[in-house]
């Protein structure tokens, strides 16, 4: 485990979310090195993905940490999994504007979208826009449970132009977010979820388990 090491990875986080928001969340615990342990993602645009990694100094602390998960941080509620060294480094790597892979794979990542919203929702949402068959993925955690993400993979980059101007629009209640994407992304967040989502009745819009994006 020091190999490891002892890192949280928080999802759902305010737009407004800080450093001081991370240290208050988790005042009962003790962040390795403070503020340098606190890692934030963007996305290519620079813009905040939502999540973080947080870097805890011992086994106890990441088990406090772990039990915040659905607790309210402002408005929302985050999620938080237990992470390592290894994920956050690959992350921070292949996230933000100073990554090298390039976008033109036609992918999108929504956040926000309400608990139980299924793939048929997604298609209404994207009326009119193309989607490739087993184009639509919504990870889920290691308990099955729903990330409140998906990723979408359009036609051409073209028609993901377009689906990216549907950002802020709503799927019932909820307003959601859409991000340019990457077939890495999608392997992050999906592929080590990947056993309890084939444990799912797959649907029209199901990737198959075997691979993550279709060409």
């Amino acid at each position: 485990m020091a190999e490891e090491g002892y890192v949280v990875r928080i999802r759902g986080l305010p737009w407004s979310c800080s450093v001081d928001t991370v240290q208050r969340f988790f005042s009962d615990i003790k962040i390795a090195n403070n503020a340098t342990s606190i890692h934030f993602t963007y996305t290519r645009e620079g813009r905040p993905t939502g999540e973080a990694f947080v870097e805890v100094e011992t086994e106890e602390d990441l088990k406090i940490a772990v039990k915040k998960d659905r607790e309210t941080m402002g408005h929302r509620y985050v999620e938080i999994f237990k992470s390592n060294n290894v994920e956050m480094d690959w992350v921070m790597k292949h996230t933000g504007p100073n990554c090298p892979e390039t976008t033109g794979d036609g992918l999108v990542r929504l956040r926000g979208l309400p608990f139980g919203c299924s793939k048929e929702e997604i298609v209404q949402f994207f009326s009119g826009l193309e989607i490739v068959p087993n184009g639509i993925t919504l990870p889920v955690d290691i308990q099955g449970r729903s990330t409140g993400e998906a990723f979408v993979q359009f036609a051409s980059q073209e028609i993901a132009e377009k689906a990216l101007k549907k950002h802020k629009e709503r799927i019932g209640h909820r307003y959601i977010e859409i991000f340019k994407s990457s077939r890495s992304e999608v392997c992050t967040q999906y592929e080590p979820q990947r056993k309890p989502m084939g444990m799912q009745r797959p649907g029209p819009y199901d990737r198959p388990s075997g691979g993550v994006a279709t060409t």
